[in-house]
């Protein structure tokens, strides 16, 4: 059975709305930073053995999940494409950078690797890139993969613009180890149809994958950064009088 589309818009608001903080006799407080709406899908009976029924995949949203036109990436690239790289303002590694990285000890090289969200790598590069940072970047799922399953790998400037226009929407939806996916689909400071898009675009995906659908869905939660988590359910919902 699809979810209905009434119960997420509320979660929406009434996450945004548990994430002001409230203290009796004090005005009421917003954090001091745009935080992240999360959303977070319980699942159930699946057998995670199984390879088929596990999830790894970057999808593209209806709407941007960041608030800045740049998404936090870094490009391993060469000449034209590393040059553009920079003019737009992105953090970069030449071939030269990837060796030097290569040496440094075992604790910075995880350092770098979690620092950024995504990475975008020249298809030439892609062979020193396996050598010198697989191990670091595939346990956390950052390993640049081509299209269809992902959007990291490019051969030109021109595929770089295209792959930072995605950035801006795309997020990586892992079911691996236990039965739940946690995604981001947006910012606090969004319009609150945007998000109900992207959340809705995200169960969608996740229940197109699963063997049963919408029946693999055990529950679902939306919360900010540093807020309450809500669950998408009519009667915890009124629970709390939303």
């Amino acid at each position: 059975m699809k979810i209905d589309d009434k119960l997420i818009k509320k979660s929406v608001n009434a996450a945004i709305q548990f994430s002001v903080i409230k203290k009796k006799g004090l005005k009421d407080k917003t954090r001091k930073f745009d935080e992240s709406i999360d959303f977070i899908v319980n699942l159930k009976d699946l057998n995670l053995n199984d390879p088929k029924q596990r999830i790894d995949k970057e999808v593209i949203l209806p709407f941007n999940v960041v608030s800045t036109n740049l998404p936090n990436l870094c490009v391993i690239a060469s000449d034209e494409i590393l040059m553009e790289a920079k003019k737009l303002g992105f953090d970069t590694l030449n071939n030269d950078g990837l060796i030097k990285l290569n040496n440094e000890e075992k604790k910075y090289k995880k350092k770098f690797v979690k620092k950024y969200d995504h990475f975008i790598v020249e298809d030439k590069m892609m062979p020193n890139v396996a050598r010198y940072l697989a191990r670091f970047l595939g346990p956390i799922g950052k390993m640049p993969k081509p299209f269809p399953s992902g959007y990291g790998i490019i051969s030109s400037p021109e595929d770089l613009k295209v792959a930072i226009e995605r950035y801006l929407k795309i997020v990586r939806i892992q079911l691996k180890k236990t039965p739940q996916v946690q995604v981001k689909v947006g910012k606090k400071s969004m319009e609150k149809d945007k998000i109900f898009e992207n959340a809705k675009a995200v169960v969608d995906y996740i229940a197109d994958q699963m063997p049963h659908k919408y029946n693999n869905i055990k529950s679902m939660f939306l919360k900010t950064t540093m807020g309450r988590p809500i669950k998408v359910d009519e009667q915890y919902l009124k629970s709390i009088e939303v």
